[in-house]
C-alpha cells in the first residue's frame, strides 16, 4: 500500500470463482483477497477482535466500465457492511485484475464471461429474445 493508502497490485488478489448478476447479466461479482492492513486502510479495528475479518467484493460492469466495492466485516456476533469508493487508479487496477483472472481461468473477455454465464441459468427461456420455441413439460 502506498503512503497515501492507495492500494497496489501486491495488496490484493482476485479469486477465480465469480458470479454474474441474474437481473441484466452485466455485473460480475468477484471476491477480492486483502493482503494489506485493512484496519489501517479502512480504520475498522478488526485486529482487536480475533473473530473479526473483512470480506471485500468487486462489482464490475464491463459494459459500462464501472466498479463498486462492497465490504463486509464479519464477527461471531454478526456483521456490518460498507461501500468503499476506490480511487481512479485503484478502480482501474481492480478492473484490470478481474479481466486478467477471467482471461486466465475462463479464456474470455469480461463481456464474453457475462454473456456466457448469464445464458447458462436460462432455465425458463427468460433471457431469450423470443419465447416462440419454448416448451413447458414437453408441451409446445
Amino acid at each position: 500500500m502506498k503512503e497515501n493508502k492507495e492500494l497496489e497490485r501486491s495488496d490484493i488478489a482476485i479469486d477465480h470463482e465469480m458470479e454474474v448478476d441474474c437481473d441484466i447479466g452485466q455485473e460480475i461479482t468477484a471476491y477480492i483477497e486483502t493482503w494489506f492492513d485493512v484496519d489501517e486502510k479502512f480504520c475498522i479495528h478488526t485486529a482487536e477482535d480475533d473473530s473479526a475479518w473483512l470480506n471485500m467484493y468487486g462489482k464490475y460492469n464491463p459494459f459500462a466500465d464501472t466498479l463498486r466495492i462492497e465490504c463486509e466485516i464479519s464477527r461471531d456476533n454478526g456483521s456490518e457492511s460498507f461501500d468503499y469508493e476506490p480511487t481512479a487508479a485503484e478502480a482501474q487496477l481492480m478492473k484490470d485484475m478481474i479481466a486478467e483472472k477471467i482471461r486466465e481461468v475462463y479464456h474470455q473477455t469480461p463481456q464474453e464471461f457475462c454473456e456466457r454465464f448469464y445464458g447458462t441459468d436460462d432455465l425458463y427461456g427468460e433471457h431469450t429474445e423470443s419465447n416462440e420455441n419454448m416448451t413447458m413439460g414437453g408441451i409446445q
